[in-house]
C-alpha cells in the first residue's frame, strides 16, 4: 500500500499538468467546423494557418466563377468591350441576371452579374466571349490552374453547375482566390453587396444581389465568392482583413447556409488571433559581435540602434541576420554605425536597423601594431610546432 500511493500521487499530477497542455492543443487546431474541407492562408505570405482536408476532391458550385473572372480579368484588355448574349447562355438556368438572346453588356458588366448575383448566364457569355465555346474556355481554365499548381481541380464549365468531372479541393481553391484577389479590379467587384447595371430589355435598372451575405453584417469580410448546390453543399471562398493581416479562407461542403456563415466568423477570428504584434528588432540589444583590428581575441559588441516592430504569426520563430562590413574601420566611436540586422519570418523580410558600436575603439599608434604582429607570428609558430 505504501508503494501503490505515491504512484497515484504522481498519476493524478501528471493529470493536472498535462491536461491543459492538451486542452492547449486542441484549441491550436481551430474551432470546430460542420464542413468537409477547409483550408486557411494568409493572403500575402501564402503560410498555411488551418487545414482540414484540404485535398479531398469535390464539387465546387459557384465557386467555380473566380476561375471564370480570373481568365477574364488576367486576359481581357479592354473591360468596356461589348459582350453579345447567345442563346446557349440564355438557356444554362438556375443563378441568373436574365439576360436574353441577342442583349449586349460590357465585360466589366458582365464580371458585376457573374461575381455579384452568380449569373450562370454572364459567366458563360464571358467565356463564349473570351474563348468562343464553353469547351474552349474550359481548357483554358484547366490550363490555369496548372500553372497555379492546382492539382485537384478539374474544370468542364464556368459557372459551376455540378458535373462528374468538375471539382476542385479546398487547398487548390485557396490558392485560386489568393491570386484572384491580386486584382484590384475584381476586388472592388466582390466587396459589394449590391450593384446596379444597365438592363437595355426593360425600362428600369439591373440591381444585382450577393449571395455573400457577411459583407453587411462584417467589416472585416472583403469578399470573394459564394456556391451551393445539392452535390456541392455549402461553399464560400472569402477574403478576410483586420490590423495588417490579410486571410484567405476556403470552406467546402459545409452542412447548412447559417453554420457557414457563423464558422467562417469563427474562422476569420481564429486566423485575426493568429498573429500579433512583436518587436522583431529590440533597441539595445546586443545581436552580433565583429572581431577588433590590431587587437588580439578582442571582439566589439553591437546592438540594434531602433526597434523593429511587426505583425508576426504567434507560431512562427523571428530570425535574425547581420550585414557586416569585411573589416572594421579604426577609429571606431560609441554608437557609430557598423552594420545592419535585419529580421525574417519563414523568409519574409520584415524590416531592419543599424548595429552600432557599444564602446570607443582607438586608432592602434605604431608600438600597438609592432606588438599585434609579434604576437600574432609567435601564436602561428607555437600552433605550427604543436603536435598532432
Amino acid at each position: 500500500m505504501k508503494r501503490v500511493l505515491p504512484a497515484l500521487l504522481l498519476l493524478i499530477v501528471l493529470l493536472f499538468v498535462l491536461a491543459p497542455l492538451a486542452g492547449a492543443e486542441e484549441a491550436a487546431a481551430g474551432p470546430p467546423v460542420s464542413a468537409r474541407s477547409v483550408v486557411m492562408l494568409n493572403a500575402d505570405t501564402g503560410q498555411v494557418i488551418l487545414s482540414i482536408n484540404p485535398d479531398e476532391r469535390m464539387a465546387m458550385a459557384s465557386t467555380t466563377k473566380m476561375m471564370t473572372a480570373l481568365l477574364i480579368i488576367e486576359n481581357c484588355k479592354d473591360l468596356n468591350a461589348q459582350v453579345t448574349t447567345s442563346q446557349r447562355a440564355v438557356e444554362v438556368g438556375e443563378s441568373s441576371i436574365f439576360l436574353v438572346a441577342g442583349e449586349s453588356l460590357t465585360v466589366r458588366e458582365m464580371l458585376y452579374g457573374t461575381l455579384i448575383q452568380s449569373g450562370n448566364d454572364a459567366a458563360t457569355a464571358l467565356a463564349e466571349f473570351e474563348a468562343g465555346s464553353i469547351e474552349a474556355f474550359a481548357d483554358q481554365m484547366n490550363q490555369r490552374a496548372a500553372r497555379l499548381g492546382m492539382t485537384n481541380s478539374h474544370f468542364t464549365n464556368p459557372h459551376g453547375l455540378d458535373d462528374p468531372n468538375h471539382y476542385t479541393s479546398a487547398a487548390d481553391f485557396a490558392k485560386l482566390g489568393r491570386e484572384l484577389m491580386k486584382h484590384q479590379e475584381i476586388r472592388d467587384i466582390v466587396k459589394l453587396p449590391e450593384f446596379t447595371i444597365p438592363w437595355p430589355v426593360q425600362p428600369w435598372p439591373r440591381v444585382l444581389i450577393n449571395h455573400n451575405h457577411l459583407l453587411e453584417q462584417y467589416s472585416f469580410i472583403n469578399g470573394i465568392k459564394t456556391g451551393y448546390t445539392d452535390a456541392a453543399g455549402q461553399c464560400i471562398v472569402i477574403c478576410a482583413s483586420e490590423n495588417g493581416v490579410n486571410l484567405i479562407i476556403s470552406y467546402m461542403g459545409g452542412p447548412s447556409l447559417g453554420q457557414r456563415d457563423s464558422e467562417i466568423v469563427s474562422l476569420a477570428r481564429y486566423g485575426f488571433d493568429s498573429y500579433r504584434q512583436q518587436t522583431v528588432i529590440a533597441q539595445g540589444t546586443e545581436y552580433t559581435t565583429t572581431e577588433v583590428p590590431y587587437h588580439r581575441n578582442r571582439r566589439l559588441p553591437l546592438v540594434a540602434q531602433d526597434n523593429v516592430s511587426r505583425v508576426v504569426y504567434i507560431r512562427d520563430s523571428i530570425e535574425q541576420k547581420f550585414v557586416l562590413p569585411d573589416k572594421l574601420t579604426l577609429p571606431v566611436h560609441k554608437g557609430d554605425k557598423i552594420g545592419l540586422v535585419e529580421a525574417y519570418d519563414n523568409g519574409k523580410f520584415l524590416g531592419s536597423t543599424y548595429l552600432v558600436a557599444t564602446e570607443d575603439i582607438a586608432e592602434p599608434d605604431m608600438s600597438e601594431r609592432i606588438t599585434y604582429y609579434v604576437q600574432s607570428a609567435f601564436g602561428f609558430l607555437l600552433s605550427a610546432v604543436k603536435p598532432g
